[in-house]
């Protein structure tokens, strides 16, 4: 709307009229009123403190470099494709947690009222019993006994978890679990990498100096090992390093980053590469969501298999030999 000619208010209130949701009115509203005073877009998105660091910074660069426009579409791009990374996460994640999920209600169902039914009626059983019966039945005693004590311990877990990757004080025990559990840290490595390079091209696209940019970054980055890093490079500049003599030197940046990095600082065209890195590591994370789940599917599929096999051999074997017996 602001490219084709039309004030930022008018944009503002047309926008407003054509959403539904009403809490978006009611921003869009807040904004245009402040506007209005006399404040400007980014002044005003600080006044109602809901839009985050990142889109307020680089709005206010982009405003006092007479860049609005193109920094606008840059933060359309830059949430479309966050949007778009979200949506395939929650995807590659949703399979596998509802098998699991399914899988641990089913097993416990089974342990706790169907095997139970067998025990008296194998407990007659004159014969042995195969060893996996004996394996499956201790394991329902086992779950029946220590039911309460078991779930205790399952909710502290889940609770430790939570605490550990939500906790301000512990990020330092996230950010290592996250780096070097193996798999994950391949995915978690590339995502922390995409932001560095998609915010940093963002940044510095909007107007903003190095320093200012990175000093942004390590605010807006959320692992604690890599805000240690963005903090320490900024300091190494100011004292007259370069970004690229930095960013080679640490353990945290793969080659193809830095040399892509140091094309853009020999032919001045650091947003370019920068935007290059961002789009390099997006597709290659996506890729390695698409390759995970595409494996994992056929391992869950292949586990479920093998314990319903084996509970149902544990079942029916004894009472095969019980029909031969009668």
């Amino acid at each position: 709307m602001l490219e084709s000619g039309l004030n930022l208010n008018r944009a503002l209130m047309i926008i407003s009229r054509q959403t539904k949701n009403r809490q978006q009115v009611e921003i869009y509203n807040e904004l245009l009123k402040n506007i209005e005073s006399g404040l400007s877009l980014a002044e005003a998105m600080e006044e109602d403190e809901v839009f985050p660091d990142l889109f307020t910074a680089v709005v206010k660069a982009g405003e006092k470099s007479g860049s609005l426009v193109e920094v606008l579409k840059s933060l359309e791009n830059y949430y479309s494709s966050r949007e778009k990374l979200k949506k395939d996460i929650k995807k590659a994640a949703f399979y596998p947690l509802t098998v699991i999920t399914a899988v641990f209600i089913a097993a416990a169902f089974i342990f706790k009222f169907i095997l139970p039914v067998f025990i008296d009626l194998f407990a007659e059983f004159s014969g042995e019993l195969p060893l996996i019966t004996v394996l499956f039945l201790q394991l329902s005693q086992l779950f029946n006994n220590y039911f309460i004590v078991i779930l205790i311990f399952l909710i502290l877990l889940i609770t430790a978890f939570v605490y550990l990757f939500k906790s301000q004080e512990r990020r330092d025990l996230k950010s290592s679990f996250l780096l070097q559990t193996p798999l994950l840290s391949i995915i978690y490595r590339d995502l922390i990498l995409t932001q560095i390079a998609t915010y940093l091209a963002l940044l510095l696209k909007s107007g903003l100096k190095l320093i200012s940019a990175l000093e942004l970054l390590k605010n807006i980055i959320s692992d604690y090992q890599y805000q240690n890093f963005i903090e320490q490079t900024t300091l190494n500049i100011s004292k007259g390093a370069s970004l690229t003599d930095c960013f080679g030197d640490s353990k945290y940046i793969p080659d193809v980053f830095y040399y892509l990095l140091m094309t853009g600082e020999e032919t001045a065209q650091m947003e370019n590469m920068l935007e290059r890195a961002g789009d390099y590591y997006y597709q290659k994370l996506s890729e390695e969501i698409a390759r995970m789940l595409q494996y994992l599917e056929p391992l869950l599929i292949t586990l479920t298999a093998i314990f319903v096999a084996l509970l149902a051999a544990a079942v029916m074997m004894p009472m095969f030999q019980i029909y031969l017996i009668i």
